[in-house]
């Protein structure tokens, strides 16, 4: 909740030197203007911009309205009191096309939304400019009516409190109001432009065991500095392990009792949440090592939770859920957005990525190679640009996600492939830590294993754009030949579910493969060839 007003300008001097004392607002307008009607006169003119004052960006939301409106947005903030009557708060709502209720006279209070219910509450206590009800000087001050204090109580009440701006000097009737309301639910936040407050305001502060936050930046600084540190402690909190652990406790049980609804429920909500973040990430500023590698961390961040949750899924009930697990491949395609810098719109790519290994490793380890084949040629892309590709094209890092990433690298001497640089490392993480393997050895044979049958398939498929994956660049490939040897001697092996279920098929797009790793400098790709055939062929 916020309770804001009016900064201190430098006329103030002025006024101290040509009067003697400090200045008070509703004397300086009571002098100028005499009735309401009068105030609404002279006031309009300072409020409503005119097309000089637009092409300056004068008399429009400032950086602290917009922040407030953003924590709005997000939930953070659903009443605010004000003591200020311009709209300037409303048109930063307006902006971010956020819902919400203005109350500027006791007329309004009885047909408002209860607060709870809203999903934002504006309360101007003195009302609004255009109205000439409004109040403004201190014997219009000095008490409320009764409606207006009631809500006044139990917002003070039932509500936090971030007081910014108001120096408590001259609204008696709120200064009252504040003082009649006893209880203590939530912490009260005093914000101050100076080191020191009038004693007025020291009686509320120690009346409220209110927290004085001193910013002497003003309130863009302090606002914008609030909504950035709540928004980075979200990010936290969406990938902090307890909670991820109560999201996967939540999908077990779900999966356990066949709750079809709400497990589906939970994976839609999980990748709502990673498209609108995702998606608001600025793609046009300047890039840079640095940057790159900050967004790549908070991709990181916001990935985890919805690619644990795949993976048991899939491990656990793919089948059941196949629908579901290519629908959300198909959502996460349409991340991409085609206005900004190269670099960072591939980085944007990222969670299709990641959903689509976590996906595909747990069907390998499941051996589920008749659903690993659906999630490699099913999806249908959205993506605006490429919507006409097919999946199998669109999900091959080769696009450009190697040069996007290349920050990552740390004194490399050759530049390494998007697979090894990010993927490979996200998904031991992912796998070990979540209990889905049991070690390194375990993830790393699964991992090469399903970028094997994904390269192998891409063959099969007639795709040139795909290479290999970081079995390419391996020289122990021990457990893929042991892989490929134990299913030449099986009549029905199950891979090949992959390939029409034909050997003669699977060899060939295995010959393609082996071709192409033998154009690499310094891996060849023979031995996974032998292994399937023998040498004697």
């Amino acid at each position: 909740m916020l309770l804001d007003g009016t900064e201190q300008q430098d006329e103030i001097k002025w006024y101290e030197e040509k009067f003697g004392k400090v200045p008070l607002y509703d004397e300086v307008i009571g002098m100028i203007a005499k009735t309401s009607s009068e105030r609404n006169g002279l006031l309009k003119e300072f409020f409503e911009p005119t097309e000089v004052d637009l092409e300056e960006n004068r008399k429009l939301p400032t950086e602290a309205h917009r922040s407030i409106a953003e924590l709005v947005k997000q939930g953070y903030i659903k009443v605010v009191v004000t003591t200020n009557f311009d709209r300037l708060l409303e048109q930063a709502l307006d902006e971010l096309n956020v819902q919400y209720q203005t109350v500027y006279h006791e007329s309004d209070i009885e047909g408002m939304k209860p607060l709870a219910h809203a999903d934002c509450t504006v309360l101007k206590i003195h009302g609004d400019y255009r109205d000439t009800r409004f109040k403004n000087i201190t014997d219009e001050l000095e008490n409320y009516s009764e409606p207006l204090s009631a809500i006044l109580n139990r917002i003070f009440d039932g509500y936090g409190l971030i007081v910014s701006g108001w120096s408590a000097e001259w609204d008696t009737a709120l200064r009252d109001t504040i003082r009649s309301v006893k209880g203590r639910r939530y912490s009260w936040y005093w914000h101050s432009f100076s080191n020191e407050i009038n004693e007025k305001a020291k009686e509320l502060v120690s009346f409220r065991d209110a927290n004085v936050i001193v910013d002497q930046e003003g309130a863009d600084h302090f606002f914008k500095n609030l909504k950035e540190n709540v928004e980075n402690i979200a990010k936290v909190k969406q990938t902090n392990p307890e909670n991820l652990l109560v999201k996967v406790n939540r999908l077990k049980k779900y999966l356990s009792n066949n709750k079809d609804i709400e497990l589906t429920d939970l994976i839609t909500e999980e990748t709502k949440k990673v498209i609108n973040i995702v998606k608001n990430m600025d793609a046009n500023q300047n890039v840079d090592d640095e940057i790159v590698k900050q967004w790549v961390k908070e991709i990181e961040e916001v990935i985890t939770p919805i690619s644990v949750l795949m993976s048991i899924i899939t491990y656990y009930k793919g089948s059941q859920y196949e629908q579901l697990i290519i629908e959300t491949l198909e959502r996460l395609t349409n991340l991409s957005e085609h206005n900004g810098r190269t670099t960072l719109l591939k980085l944007k790519e990222i969670p299709v990525q990641a959903v689509f290994y976590s996906v595909g490793i747990a069907l390998v380890k499941n051996r589920d190679f008749r659903l690993l084949n659906n999630v490699l040629v099913k999806p249908q892309v959205r993506d605006r640009i490429y919507s006409t590709y097919d999946f199998t094209w669109y999900m091959s890092p080769r696009r450009g996600l190697h040069d996007a990433v290349r920050a990552l690298e740390s004194g490399q001497r050759y530049h390494l492939p998007f697979e090894v640089t990010f993927m490979q490392p996200f998904m031991e993480r992912l796998f070990i830590e979540n209990q889905l393997c049991l070690d390194r050895d375990e993830i790393i044979s699964l991992y090469d294993i399903f970028e094997f049958l994904r390269a192998t398939k891409h063959r099969y498929l007639g795709n040139d754009n795909y290479f290999s994956g970081c079995f390419g660049y391996r020289h122990d490939r021990r457990y893929l030949e042991k892989f490929l040897s134990e299913g030449a001697v099986q009549e029905n092996w199950d891979v090949l579910q992959l390939f029409d279920n034909n050997k003669e098929k699977f060899f060939e797009a295995l010959k393609l493969l082996t071709e192409d790793l033998n154009r690499q400098i310094y891996f060849s790709g023979n031995g996974l060839l032998t292994s399937y055939v023998g040498e004697e062929n």
